[in-house]
């Protein structure tokens, strides 16, 4: 039996310019969460990670806590399907015309203006609904990958790094909450893509998921642990 490890990246920039950064607190995000890997003597076979910056930052804190204390983990293995969804870009390209000609949107936008107290909740509801159209596929954003184009990656992925696990292997892969709650829903046989898109929220920042692989079934063994984080050191995004 083998147990593969999926790591969600740390905090990136919020609001910045360029997201796919690690902010202060993301970088402490991930040397706490090497400190916590060491302690608990964990040893990977290998290592997975994905195209993002902020994913392969995550591990490389990790690996610098590993070479601190004279240990090592293994170089990373590239797997593109292990990159994130694209709903922020495609939210940004969207919402112009949402704005102007979606009757829910248009009202939730009136409200914020008139009460800027209602900006944060009223912004979250919007996305919301703009992610349930876009995961249903009932709006697309043109040069923009679909839900359904990004899920069949995450498949791919997960089939390689399948492939690539050998019995009795203990590996790591470093990724996004979007990717994560792909492959939970693989483990469970969960077919409702708005369901699984919203598992996202949920899934903090270093959090591991784990799963058992053996004989070609690959089953949930834990989700979105964070046992190396206190509480105002916890995030989401």
């Amino acid at each position: 039996m083998s147990k593969i490890y999926f790591f969600r990246h740390a905090q990136a920039s919020f609001g910045a310019v360029n997201y796919d950064v690690l902010s202060p607190k993301g970088e402490q995000q991930s040397a706490e969460l090497g400190k916590y890997l060491v302690a608990q003597k964990y040893k990977f076979n290998k290592v997975f990670v994905g195209p993002l910056r902020r994913q392969q930052h995550t591990y490389e804190i990790v690996k610098e806590i590993y070479g601190k204390n004279n240990l090592s983990i293994p170089d990373p293995i590239m797997v593109q399907g292990l990159d994130e969804h694209k709903a922020p870009e495609a939210f940004k390209k969207l919402m112009p015309s949402l704005k102007s000609s979606n009757p829910y949107v248009k009202d939730l936008v009136e409200k914020m203006t008139d009460d800027p107290k209602r900006m944060k909740a009223n912004n979250m509801l919007i996305f919301q609904y703009f992610l349930e159209q876009w995961v249903s596929g009932k709006i697309n954003a043109e040069g923009v990958i679909s839900w359904k184009d990004f899920y069949k990656n995450v498949k791919d992925g997960l089939d390689r790094i399948l492939k690539e696990t050998d019995s009795g292997q203990t590996n790591a892969a470093f990724t996004s909450g979007g990717t994560i709650s792909c492959i939970t829903a693989e483990a469970l046989g969960m077919t409702n893509d708005n369901r699984i898109a919203a598992l996202n929220f949920a899934i903090r920042n270093t959090s591991f998921t784990s799963f058992f692989y053996s004989k070609g079934k690959f089953n949930l063994h834990s989700i979105n642990e964070l046992p190396h984080l206190e509480r105002e050191m916890v995030s989401y995004v």
